[in-house]
């Protein structure tokens, strides 16, 4: 049997660098040789346990930029032997391994195979995918998947032209967020608020006209000053309720103002719901249930994040900050545990 080495998380903060067997190639689907993989939020939530799967072990990664290597003889898509494929998935990880398996599906197919998921939703058993050309690299090219997740959630709520526009959170969902907001949906104004001053360096650097540490926001910016909120923060916790973030953007949300929750936690969270009421804000996301949100559609959407890319409306050579060879494990594992601290934007795990 061959075998392929892969990071697995055993328990919260316990990964181990294990030997699983190479998956088989599904009859509708491909075999994938990783080329790289970024680190996402997402998957320090699973490593920290603010997020769980329904049982351990797992494979962490969903950034990821792979080859084909092998073609089911029931795919229905015009791949060879060579592409370069990355995909978008709810509950698809598995990223980081040397090979993984996908049953994709493709802009302008409607096929489904959906599945009542562990937490809540229906999920598919395929992923949205698209074929990278040549002009765009490896490193870049993982950065896809992280622009279809902001642009789903910006085109389910999208703000109007001159809306005032503020983003919680200037790590790389936020930039990605704010890049395309300003690129290409004329708003009066984008500012951003992040509790890390190098992060809002980043930010005036791609897209913000100013950005703010919280206690800045709170004393120098009136009530009802923004129309649409996009909010990219992670997980909050031990903070003071009359200084969590959240609660500050929407005191600074004009009543019926557009709130967009961008990332998720497993951890309970805080929301003002005063203010929910009060000012009638309007809460929104763009639902993972694919019964909502089709796969088909997913696959749509990345492929315009992987054009958003080429043309720099995202630019990902100013989201490259690290990159780590999965041989070096200990690196890795380094990253995992340092993540929360560090100024970085994104991480590339290299398995070439």
């Amino acid at each position: 049997m061959r075998t392929m080495k892969a990071m697995q998380l055993i328990a919260p903060r316990k990964p181990i660098l294990a030997e699983l067997p190479i998956p088989r190639t599904p009859s509708d689907g491909l075999l994938l040789k990783t080329r790289c993989v970024s680190i996402c939020s997402t998957d320090i939530s699973f490593f920290e346990g603010h997020l769980f799967p329904a049982e351990y072990p797992i494979v962490l990664g969903h950034e990821y930029l792979g080859e084909v290597v092998d073609i089911g003889p029931d795919l229905d898509a015009d791949i060879t032997l060579g592409d370069r494929i990355v995909y978008w998935g709810q509950t698809d990880f598995d990223g980081l391994a040397e090979y993984r398996s996908l049953r994709p599906i493709f802009s302008g197919q409607t096929l489904r195979d959906t599945f009542p998921a562990d937490r809540h939703f229906t999920d598919d058993h395929r992923a949205a995918a698209v074929r990278i050309p040549e002009d765009l690299g490896d490193l870049e090219a993982s950065f896809i998947e992280p622009i279809t997740g902001a642009l789903r959630a910006i085109l389910t709520h999208p703000p109007k032209p001159g809306d005032r526009v503020l983003i919680l959170g200037t790590g790389p969902i936020g930039v990605i967020a704010g890049s395309i907001i300003g690129r290409m949906f004329a708003p009066q104004s984008i500012v951003s608020m992040d509790a890390n001053p190098r992060r809002n360096g980043f930010a005036a650097e791609h897209f913000a006209q100013r950005a703010y540490l919280p206690g800045e926001l709170a004393g120098q910016v009136a009530d009802n000053s923004y129309d649409y909120v996009f909010d990219a923060l992670p997980t909050i916790k031990d903070i003071p309720e009359q200084d969590d973030p959240r609660r500050l953007a929407m005191r600074k949300l004009r009543p019926r103002g557009q709130y967009v929750l961008y990332g998720a936690s497993q951890q309970m969270q805080k929301f003002d719901t005063w203010l929910m009421l009060a000012k009638g804000l309007n809460i929104g996301s763009a639902p993972f249930d694919v019964t909502s949100f089709p796969m088909h559609h997913t696959a749509s959407v990345i492929a315009s994040a992987m054009h958003m890319l080429r043309s720099r409306t995202v630019d990902g050579r100013k989201l490259l900050s690290t990159v780590c060879r999965f041989d070096d494990f200990d690196q890795v594992v380094e990253i995992f545990e340092n993540y929360r601290t560090t100024t970085d934007l994104k991480t590339i795990v290299d398995f070439r």
